[in-house]
């Protein structure tokens, strides 16, 4: 055979071969279960961590914090204060109101009490008073003396009406009141209904 025979020969071959090939590729019957697999998308990687801050070099400072705001501070009371002048004028008196005191003495149970104020400069006395548990209703409230407590006296100044279970009044006393009444021999006597010779007796006494 000729070398020109030759190469026509492999020329056929080769037509042929391809032939064949694509006739093959066009009946391949991939059935009807065929199921190609998913398409995986590729996972974003995790961003990575914020590098940590660098230690400050050796012999350096840190930058500093400032300080939480403060409360306004509150001004700081004086060291010592002066306790305020007493008033020389004024004179404090009391007396507990009970039935033993009166003469002759009353079986009663009530009880009360008397605050006053007097003024020297201008021998103005003012007073509260208040009992509780009287026998019956009030005839008469009145200031007596000059005595001490042993002795009876006449009224130097009767209270106005009317008397509930509490009392406030003002007067102003001659120059011999107001020396009786300081001096301790003034008393304070409650009358009633149940105790006509009085059912509560208290002597004034000076405090201050």
């Amino acid at each position: 055979m000729t070398e020109s025979h030759a190469i026509r020969a492999r020329a056929v071959l080769t037509v042929l071969a391809a032939a064949v090939l694509a006739s093959a590729c066009g009946t391949v019957d991939l059935g009807p279960r065929y199921s190609p697999p998913p398409i995986r998308m590729p996972e974003s990687l995790p961003a990575a961590p914020a590098p940590a801050p660098a230690p400050p070099p050796m012999g350096a400072q840190s930058m500093p914090v400032p300080p939480a705001p403060a409360s306004t501070p509150q001004p700081l009371p004086p060291a010592t204060e002066s306790a305020p002048e007493a008033n020389p004028n004024l004179v404090t008196l009391t007396t507990l109101l009970d039935g033993a005191s009166v003469i002759p003495p009353a079986r009663s149970g009530a009880a009360g009490r008397l605050d006053a104020l007097y003024d020297s400069s201008t021998r103005v006395l003012r007073w509260k008073a208040s009992w509780d548990g009287l026998a019956g209703a009030i005839t008469g409230v009145e200031f007596r003396g000059p005595a001490d407590a042993s002795q009876n006296a006449p009224a130097t100044m009767i209270w106005p009406s009317p008397f509930g279970t509490r009392y406030e009044g003002r007067a102003t006393l001659s120059p011999q009141q107001a020396s009786d009444l300081v001096s301790g021999r003034w008393y304070v006597s409650v009358f009633t209904s149940s105790y006509p010779q009085g059912e509560l007796r208290g002597q004034l006494r000076v405090v201050n």
